[in-house]
């Protein structure tokens, strides 16, 4: 699975034109297609770094959408931008007791972005299975994010 991973973040690079950074730019400033590999294996793109509010590790609630495309398959799950609410550090859903189909996608990889960024930011991510939720994780699965807004719930 890592190996057909490998190939298929490579396909998409390569499909895309993206350029992967050796180093964050001091700046914080991405073209749109630079992405930085992190130190957990999540490639970002900062699209707009929101304000100078900074999410607080197990405290900050977040509503977060997104347009996700599950690259492997080439197929993107849907046109608009889906909501889903997580404490920052916690990938569970704020609301457990509803059942909504996109919380799947609410995972470390998703929050990867956030030290970088303020309340209001956009984020691009590339998101290995393993940073996925255990449905990506079964399958093998790795996600592009093709655009992810943060939203602090205060």
């Amino acid at each position: 699975m890592l190996k057909a991973q490998e190939k298929a973040i490579d396909r998409l690079r390569a499909d895309s034109g993206l350029v992967f950074l050796e180093e964050f730019p001091t700046d914080s400033i991405f073209k749109e297609n630079e992405f930085v590999e992190l130190d957990n294996g999540v490639y970002l793109n900062i699209v707009n770094k929101g304000n100078s509010e900074r999410a607080v590790l197990g405290q900050t609630a977040i509503r977060s959408r997104f347009i996700a495309r599950m690259f492997m398959e080439n197929s993107s799950m849907g046109t608009g931008t889906h909501p889903v609410e997580f404490r920052y550090g916690y990938y569970t859903s704020l609301n457990p007791d509803y059942s909504y189909t996109w919380d799947m996608f609410i995972c470390e990889g998703l929050g990867a972005g956030l030290p970088y960024v303020g309340d209001s930011a956009v984020v691009k991510l590339i998101v290995p299975f393993k940073l996925m939720s255990s449905d990506f994780q079964s399958s093998g699965t790795p996600v592009f994010f093709e655009k992810v807004k943060y939203t602090f719930i205060k």
